[in-house]
């Protein structure tokens, strides 16, 4: 695992709650098919906020997760036995997992090899603990096509400035354009990975700029001081690439567009 660059506070937990609930519709439970009872395995449950939407819209899945850090974990607990959710939930190594070999029916990620010096070995363990016939979704964004409108120069530098935080933390900031053929090195078939664009521009009766602009700002505003801190990137110009990108619902032509990625593979019956 890389040096998570977000942090592990008690405001950055509540962020990632947030974070879920705003892409609960919008991605979380888009185009998901399970099965009755299916047991379905998180990797970098992180504080159990995607498991919590998974299990309250599908209340017969067996639900499981792990994460790295103890204090995610507890969190976890916490806040899915507050839902009323029961869950296997395990302090570990995505690539080391403790379960036994074909134990889930399906294993998912949300925002989480992006983080990983080396996904495959994560993936590698997905395909092990998964049934033949189980499936392994991942979903990861593309920070280098979070692009506005109007174009500013110093919003530009602020984004090229995330990109190389998260690259100096071993991680990659474009990993989901390759997640398919991650996939299929690993020995998953039936291998898809779409990209889904989701584009926001703000009217009277339109509010999707301001509350996306509002969700980014929660999680990119308290990386700006490490990109000065790790990369020596310049303060200043990092602060009004901030204000820029916060100032787009006031501006008439304001527009925010990200990409995103859901890459989803089949552990074969056979071989």
């Amino acid at each position: 695992m890389s040096d998570y660059i977000h942090g592990y506070a008690l405001d950055e937990q509540a962020r990632l709650v947030a974070q879920a609930d705003y892409w609960r519709e919008r991605l979380i439970l888009r185009e998901v098919n399970f099965a009755e009872g299916d047991a379905v395995l998180e990797l970098g449950c992180g504080v159990g906020a995607v498991l919590g939407i998974l299990g309250q819209a599908y209340p017969s899945l067996k639900l499981a997760g792990i994460d790295l850090q103890p204090t995610q974990i507890d969190y976890a607990k916490q806040y899915l036995a507050a839902l009323q959710l029961t869950a296997d939930l395990r302090v570990g190594d995505a690539s080391q997992l403790p379960w036994p070999d074909s134990q889930f029916d399906q294993v998912s990620t949300t925002w989480f090899v992006e983080h990983l010096p080396r996904p495959e070995l994560a993936l590698q363990e997905a395909y092990r603990v998964l049934q033949p016939g189980g499936q392994l979704s991942l979903t990861e964004p593309d920070y280098m096509t979070i692009k506005i409108w109007p174009d500013n120069r110093d919003y530009r530098y602020l984004i090229s400035g995330l990109c190389d935080l998260l690259s100096q933390a071993g991680g990659s900031p474009a990993l989901g354009r390759r997640l398919g053929p991650l996939l299929e090195s690993v020995g998953f078939c039936e291998v898809q990975n779409r990209a889904w664009g989701y584009h926001y521009f703000q009217t009277v009766t339109n509010q999707e700029l301001k509350l996306f602009v509002e969700y980014v700002e929660g999680w990119l505003a308290p990386a700006v001081p490490q990109m000065v801190q790790k990369l020596g990137r310049d303060p200043k110009r990092l602060a009004a690439g901030l204000d820029c990108f916060r100032q787009l619902p006031q501006q008439p032509e304001g527009a925010v567009t990200v990409t995103i990625y859901r890459a989803t593979g089949q552990k074969p019956l056979q071989g």
